[in-house]
């Protein structure tokens, strides 16, 4: 049985931030795509931090998980203002 992931209330979740459309970038892999916060809510709920979600998005990224630790360069743009779920 799974165990649940630990809740770091200092992480910025989904139900904070009512922007309609959520933008995730990764330069380094190129990617680019923008989506409803409402399919995020359905797919994820809405109590899900953005480290979950970006884990879950970039999931398969080779960089996610190296030796110095994780070096992926997914992010969420409007987070980038705040404290990332990346911690960078």
């Amino acid at each position: 049985m799974a165990r649940p992931e630990p809740v770091n209330d200092l992480d910025p979740r989904l139900r904070d931030h009512r922007e309609p459309i959520i933008e995730f970038i990764c330069h380094p892999c190129h990617r680019h795509c923008a989506v409803e916060r409402k399919l995020l809510v359905k797919a994820f709920g809405a109590g899900v931090s953005f480290a979950v979600i970006r884990r879950r998005m970039a999931m398969g990224c080779e960089r996610m998980q190296t030796p110095e630790g994780d070096k992926c360069g997914a992010h969420f743009p409007f987070l980038d203002e705040r404290d990332s779920p990346d911690g960078s």
